[in-house]
């Protein structure tokens, strides 16, 4: 963390501006160069903070939805970076450009104080 800290203090406020402007691709690849920051953290950021709503961060929750609900064919396989992009490719594809906030919801809807309510 201090050393992503630092790095972000070095590149300056505008580098994050211009990572707002720029496609969510870009934005994922340099967000990665941050130390630190995987694929996961650089889809939250996405997200959440630079206006990407395709950005779909996988973790061990959403993994284990696509391969019950969507990609069982998945099934045995390690989370690589392969199959991380395939995930996010898959659920871009079904949800659109809005597939970040239907992983939301999605990842939502399996916490048990929400389970009875979606």
């Amino acid at each position: 963390m201090v050393k992503a800290a630092r790095e972000l203090s070095d590149r300056g406020e505008d580098w994050l501006y211009r990572l707002r402007r720029v496609p969510y691709e870009e934005a994922h690849r340099a967000l990665t160069t941050l130390p630190g920051a995987g694929h996961k953290i650089a889809d939250c950021v996405c997200l959440f903070s630079l206006d990407k709503p395709q950005a779909v961060p996988v973790d061990t929750h959403v993994w284990q939805i696509a391969l019950r609900d969507y990609l069982p064919e998945l099934q045995g396989r390690s989370l690589t970076e392969k199959v991380y992009r395939q995930v996010g490719d898959f659920f871009r594809a079904r949800f659109g450009v809005y597939a970040g906030w239907a992983h939301n919801v999605l990842f939502a809807a399996e916490l048990p104080a929400f389970r009875h309510r979606v």
